[in-house]
């Protein structure tokens, strides 16, 4: 879910830019009383509750009141994604009281120029330095969690630089990095930093990112690289769901968010989750109907080179 339809960068990938462009659009935070109504309804339920997905958490000024409302649910697995920028010492000491079990920060380049040629100019230094800190005083204060990964966008300005991420992230106290493909959105133009996953110079690189995880003793999760031709099923339907700050419902990544299959301020979640929507949606998909973004969808054909309409 996102608490917040706001972020401080502008990645030159992400959907976000594209939001810009819609002068209708009204930049805020969740309403307190709906998140609470998602912690009810929603997180007892849940076995995983990210609380960033497209936006970034840290611009929220009561990010530190969802933390805590999520802690103390007691949802075994809180993830929080974030760029790294906003990782201040008063922010980390927010997360430090409540924290998650997981923060994902997104790495995509070894070296700064190709961190802010991807990433809206942010700074790598500073982040770097940011995740330093927040790790030495996570274990200064003889903590476990939150547990550190880097999450790398992989596409044509920076695959080549997967090893040296995965040594920055030894170096920052990392335990995993994730490196998931490139999936361009209409409108961005982006189709020609799509890479061929099963390519040679591609596989070589992410062989190697691989060994050198294993030498420095992090988790490597390489994007996927075999693909058995189209599927005829959709694991997001039966056990995962996006909710953006206006309470709308999704039921994956990728799906246009134009066309939400519910209302949170209108109907409960159950009602929602076993309603005509969904119900109608999982048939099709079952049935090997495949429209809209289905029909593009890369984790269903198994091609990110095809672009994804998300407004």
């Amino acid at each position: 879910m996102d608490t917040t339809n706001r972020c401080n960068l502008r990645c030159s990938m992400c959907a976000m830019r594209l939001s810009d462009l819609d002068t209708q659009r009204e930049w805020h935070d969740i309403d307190p009383v709906l998140f609470d109504r998602i912690a009810d309804e929603v997180f007892p339920r849940a076995s995983v509750v990210g609380l960033s997905c497209g936006a970034e958490l840290l611009v929220n000024p009561d990010f530190g009141t969802y933390l805590k409302r999520l802690y103390s649910a007691d949802v075994p697995v809180r993830e929080v994604v974030t760029n790294g920028v906003l990782l201040s010492s008063e922010n980390i000491s927010i997360l430090l009281k409540t924290p998650p079990t997981s923060l994902f920060v997104s790495i995509d380049g070894a070296v700064p120029q190709t961190h802010a040629e991807i990433r809206g100019g942010a700074d790598l230094e500073k982040i770097t330095n940011n995740m330093k800190e927040l790790i030495s005083r996570r274990d200064g204060m003889g903590m476990k969690y939150p547990m550190l990964s880097i999450s790398v966008t992989l596409q044509r300005k920076n695959f080549k630089e997967l090893t040296g991420i995965v040594r920055l992230a030894h170096d920052v106290g990392a335990v995993s990095v994730c490196a998931i493909p490139l999936v361009p959105y209409e409108g961005l133009d982006l189709t020609g930093e799509t890479i061929d996953l099963t390519s040679p110079e591609v596989s070589e690189q992410i062989r190697l990112a691989s060994n050198t995880a294993a030498e420095l003793g992090l988790i490597f999760n390489p994007p996927p690289t075999q693909f058995t031709g189209r599927q005829v099923s959709c694991h997001y339907l039966e056990n995962w769901v996006y909710i953006d700050p206006d309470g709308m419902i999704n039921p994956c990544p990728h799906w246009d968010t134009t066309e939400p299959l519910g209302n949170l301020n209108l109907m409960s979640f159950n009602d929602i989750w076993d309603g005509s929507k969904y119900q109608a949606l999982r048939k099709r998909i079952k049935d090997g109907v495949f429209t809209g973004n289905c029909a593009v969808c890369p984790e269903i054909s198994g091609e990110f080179g095809s672009e994804i309409y998300k407004f």
